[in-house]
């Protein structure tokens, strides 16, 4: 009897030790994020942020021009939820280990360009139009800097196209 206890003791405890290292190895597994994997959860999330920007951002420019600040400031507020939603949205993604540093950059950039698309919208709301054109370059070229960091990921709705806001 002595010997089955012994037997039956050291079968569970190898059982327990090779099940703990497939849960382990599953877990790494599972937890291990590659580019394109990445690139694969990002895109739907950027497709429906882009959509949302150009829905809210739908004829800005004529009335920018035509003096309707308010109205235009109001599509400004509301792009820059959009994109914010967005971006927390993406933050929440796991990244690849490789890029992690890349991608702290690039998702810094897309903040920096939500808090710029707030500025725009309030400096239209107080009819400082030079002011939100000063502010629209600085969006511009924060997407620039936001898209050179992204280049080799091969996204397409990622990518900012900066003529939205102007």
């Amino acid at each position: 009897m002595q010997i089955n206890r012994r037997v039956f003791k050291t079968s569970a405890a190898l059982f327990a030790a090779v099940l703990m290292g497939a849960l382990i190895a599953a877990a790494a597994f599972a937890a291990e994020q590659t580019r394109e994997s990445y690139v694969a959860q990002a895109e739907p999330i950027c497709k429906k942020s882009t959509q949302s920007l150009e829905k809210s951002l739908k004829n800005v420019q004529q009335e920018i021009k035509q003096g309707k600040l308010k109205p235009a400031s109001v599509q400004f507020a509301s792009a820059a939820a959009a994109f914010e939603k967005g971006v927390k949205e993406l933050k929440a993604v796991p990244q690849p280990e490789a890029d992690a540093a890349k991608l702290g950059k690039w998702l810094k950039q897309l903040e920096a360009g939500t808090e710029l698309l707030k500025k725009i919208g309030k400096a239209l709301k107080a009819g400082q139009k030079g002011q939100a054109q000063n502010y629209i370059v600085r969006l511009s070229h924060n997407s620039r800097v936001a898209n050179n960091l992204v280049l080799g990921f091969e996204f397409h709705y990622c990518l900012i196209d900066s003529s939205k806001f102007s």
